[in-house]
């Protein structure tokens, strides 16, 4: 049986696919937090809009009385804020829109919503769920760390890129056993957690390529631009060949769909990543450490 052969009929036997499985397997350890602090980052990003529809008080109930405006707005709000600054405000510009103001106080600043209608201060305009969620969108961005955060963002993209095609080629289970790893069936003599792994590594591999694409993209735009006009024919003209790029990074920011359902399912796919790299966890676990063990105890 020649080389060609054993990939076909027993890659398990295969050395190319025994050191493919290290690299993937060290580069899961490596990664294994950053993708999952990044793929739960991410998810915060499409959350950030409901978030704020959710948890920002900027909408009221009328009421039979008159609303506040101007000023008996003002001296309203200067005794319901006494010790602050008022200071921007904003009148609501329908009936249920809230009143804005931004308060002050050494040298602070606090954005609140008041209700005009009761004259009540409604709470902050930046709860603290607004608040987290904002933080770990920064987090997604750069990382906290502005454009060295990025340029490491970069990096990570392209080891995310290496590893979702390292599982690619380790998905073969040869030419009998191909079809295992695009199901999960409850009667397998594969694990659950091996099933998983597989089936969701196969089936989202484009997103995965294209959060690692798009995620290098981002870090290094212009090595990006440089590989694209190494492939651009005429510099001259306005057409630029990058229409794969651009898919991926419409993949990236979720661009397709603008319903709910839409926008529920980017959230959950945004995590896929997270649930990869428990899943391989697990795997790990259970053939490195628990097979140590299990063999330390055969032979003492």
């Amino acid at each position: 049986m020649n080389s060609w052969q054993r990939w076909i009929q027993a890659p398990q036997t295969h050395s190319a696919r025994k050191a493919l499985f290290q690299i993937h397997l060290w580069l899961g350890i490596g990664l294994g937090l950053y993708v999952l602090l990044i793929s739960v980052s991410g998810s915060a990003l499409l959350l950030r809009s409901p978030f704020y529809t959710w948890f920002e008080p900027k909408t009221v109930e009328p009421t039979a009385a008159t609303p506040l405006t101007g000023e008996a707005l003002t001296a309203r709000m200067e005794e319901v804020y006494a010790g602050y600054e008022l200071g921007f405000t904003i009148e609501g510009y329908e009936p249920t829109s809230a009143t804005y103001i931004v308060l002050g106080k050494d040298g602070s600043f606090f954005p609140h919503y008041f209700n005009q209608y009761t004259g009540e201060d409604i709470g902050v305009a930046n709860p603290w769920p607004i608040k987290t969620v904002e933080w770990l969108a920064n987090f997604h961005d750069d990382l906290l760390l502005d454009r060295t955060g990025r340029s490491i963002n970069g990096y990570g993209g392209l080891l995310f890129v290496v590893m979702s095609l390292s599982g690619l080629i380790i998905w073969w289970q040869g030419r009998v056993r191909w079809h295992e790893g695009l199901v999960i069936k409850r009667h397998s003599n594969r694990k659950f957690m091996w099933q998983l792994h597989s089936f969701i590594g196969f089936w989202s591999l484009l997103l995965m390529l294209a959060w690692g694409v798009s995620g290098f993209q981002l870090g290094f735009p212009q090595f990006m631009n440089a590989v694209i006009d190494w492939f651009d024919s005429d510099l001259n003209d306005f057409e630029r060949p990058n229409s794969l790029l651009q898919f991926f990074r419409s993949v990236h920011f979720a661009s397709f769909g603008e319903s709910v359902l839409a926008q529920w399912s980017w959230i959950l796919a945004s995590l896929l990543p997270s649930v990869m790299f428990i899943s391989g966890t697990v795997l790990w676990w259970r053939r490195v450490i628990v097979g140590r063990r299990a063999g330390k105890q055969q032979t003492s």
